[in-house]
């Protein structure tokens, strides 16, 4: 019997049945699965350019920055403008973090909005900047 020995037909079932909650735990798995694909894929759409060379920054404090082709700018995923990329940095520095400032930046979006995001952030103490690059096949 599913529900434990039985004497007789008068008697309770004291055994726990885990089958249901089994079931709702892989309910709850497949439905994480499906949203999660959403939750991930925010954020700007850009084309980065290609380098051979480049490489990851690892154990680092990163300000992602992402630059769309129009010139807009996003903080770790949140449109802002560059008064507020400021005074997130200034806050960061007061924190005494180490900050790498990784820019995301369209690859047709204007070397000037590039300039003005370093600019930016250099005026608040931040010194350590990384270009985020797609890596692009080596030819053998």
């Amino acid at each position: 019997m599913a529900g434990g020995k039985m004497s007789g037909d008068d008697d309770l079932i004291v055994d726990i049945n885990i089958t249901p909650f089994v079931d709702v735990v892989l309910v709850l798995l497949v439905i994480f699965m499906v949203t999660a694909h959403f939750i991930v894929n925010k954020g700007m759409k850009l084309e980065l350019p290609k380098a051979a060379t480049a490489e990851q920054l690892e154990n680092q404090k990163t300000f992602n920055i992402s630059i769309d082709k129009n010139g807009d700018f996003m903080l770790d995923g949140k449109i802002i403008n560059i008064d507020q990329l400021k005074a997130a940095a200034h806050a960061a520095i007061e924190k005494k973090l180490k900050i790498v400032a990784m820019v995301s930046a369209d690859k047709n979006s204007s070397y000037n909005s590039v300039v003005t995001v370093m600019d930016a952030l250099r005026s608040e103490g931040v010194s350590d900047f990384a270009l985020q690059l797609d890596p692009a096949q080596q030819k053998k």
